[in-house]
């Protein structure tokens, strides 16, 4: 495949030279636009053998990407790869980004990261999301990272795209790009890719609250012009819910009573969400860190990062560690099943942790057929007979409340014990405990539809 290499740069002295050196290795097509630096960035540019196009004055992202793009499609290439100057991204890669692209010639090719989340600042992980959120709903389709600039792009949708590079679209250009593509008829294809945050690098000039803002903008807009697009809200999160491969997920009950909660808080104006949170927030601050007097430890799993426990993951096998290093006749459950793309179960991986923590194996149980809270709780009833109170449940703060709710509708007598020894005050906690919020109204909102409706078949799958 012909193609081109497009680097936006601005103040990039630090890493420009090895980006740039790599790339060109990839192909000699690499344009540089730099975007006004006030470093030493364009003379380091110098004698490395890539077209270079200075910017009098820093215009922006969106600008720097467009004339890099219109300088490409000049030299007749058949696609243009953007990545940062910053050296987050492998030009190594490109390779794969050009088989995907033979799969799939009228997409673009979008370098994800979000699947390594340990990799990612919490921040500018959460703030993906959210995007990731609006800008797949504007498009129609589901989207894994909205926010990446390592991309392929086919020049036919280049040569039809018609787009503003005003200074203030520096980080909504590559947003808008995706809607406006779809419009065209151009989806997107993900491709993972690490997540790589280099200590010498110099801090991104991705602003993650104040960006977000002028993203979430332009999608409102692009919504409101188009009747709010319901089609593109069912398409990218609805559906892939509802028919997921193989067919689980949540269900059509799932549905039906997640649209039911949606409809209790906008019909109490959004205080039943907000007595929600304060439930949850209550059990986040006042959960003990103790075992005492348990026989059982219950460790809720949650999803792996390259087949090992993630942070959350892993402040709860430390409790349950300290707990048991205390109390050696404490037997722990662990529970969790395969998820996401892991090759072992959340339990086998959590077992290994204690393992290696020096908890005696005979005093380690595991359970992996469950996939989330609700099944880890309904396996771990069935077994165990629980009703002597004698069980601990250990989860994460922000998870709590949930846990508990579960855990009484399945009868099961127990005590909480909480991951960390205080509730985190940050942003990410915040966010946390509004999405459980939200999950618990979901829970008593679809508890309570299944009692009065006399449904056998929800009740048998939470009580």
């Amino acid at each position: 495949m012909n193609f081109a290499i497009v680097i936006p740069a601005y103040n990039e002295t630090l890493t420009i030279v090895d980006v740039v050196t790599r790339a060109l290795q990839q192909t000699q097509k690499v344009i540089v636009v730099d975007d006004g630096s006030t470093d030493d960035t364009l003379r380091k540019l110098d004698g490395l053998g890539a077209q270079v196009i200075p910017h009098s004055q820093n215009m922006g992202k969106a600008q720097s990407l467009w004339d890099g793009m219109q300088a490409a499609l000049s030299l007749g290439v058949d696609a243009v790869i953007t990545l940062d100057g910053d050296g987050q991204h492998c030009p190594e890669d490109i390779p794969r980004f050009l088989e995907s692209a033979k799969a799939n010639p009228q997409n673009i090719i979008i370098g994800a990261r979000l699947a390594d989340k340990s990799e990612i600042p919490a921040k500018r992980y959460y703030a993906n999301k959210v995007a990731n959120f609006w800008i797949a709903w504007a498009a129609g389709y589901p989207i894994t990272d909205s926010q990446s600039g390592f991309r392929l792009y086919p020049s036919a949708l280049l040569r039809q795209l018609i787009i503003s590079t005003a200074r203030d679209k520096s980080f909504v250009f590559e947003s808008e790009v995706i809607i406006k593509a779809a419009q065209l008829g151009f989806k997107s294809n993900a491709l993972k890719i690490a997540a790589i945050y280099n200590e010498n690098a110099r801090p991104s000039h991705f602003r993650s609250v104040m960006d977000i803002v002028l993203i979430t903008r332009m999608v409102a807009w692009s919504l409101f012009t188009r009747g709010m697009y319901l089609p593109g809200l069912y398409r990218s999160t609805i559906k892939p819910k509802l028919f997921p491969k193989p067919f689980t997920a949540i269900g059509w009950d799932g549905v039906l009573t997640l649209f039911l909660s949606t409809i209790i808080i906008g019909v109490t104006a959004g205080v039943s969400y907000i007595l929600t949170l304060l439930y949850a927030i209550s059990f986040a601050k006042k959960s003990t860190i103790t075992a005492q007097g348990s026989h059982h430890l219950l460790v809720l799993g949650m999803q792996l990062q390259n087949n090992e426990p993630n942070e959350y993951y892993k402040s709860r096998l430390d409790r349950a560690a300290a707990c048991m290093h205390e109390d050696p006749s404490l037997v722990t459950i662990l529970l969790g099943g395969i998820t996401a793309n892991a090759n072992i179960s959340e339990a086998q991986a959590g077992k290994q942790y204690l393992l290696n923590a020096g908890i005696n194996e005979s005093n380690i149980r595991i359970e992996d057929n469950s996939r989330h809270t609700l099944e880890n709780l309904k396996q771990a009833r069935d077994l165990l007979q629980l009703e002597d109170g004698k069980v601990t449940i250990i989860s994460n703060r922000f998870h709590l409340a949930r846990v508990h709710s579960l855990a009484n509708g399945f009868k099961i007598t127990h005590r909480l014990c909480a991951a960390e020894e205080y509730l985190p005050i940050n942003e990410v906690t915040l966010l946390r405990l509004l999405i459980e919020a939200f999950e618990i109204h979901w829970y008593y909102a679809g508890k309570a539809f299944a009692h009065l409706t006399r449904n056998k078949y929800m009740l048998n799958r939470i009580t």
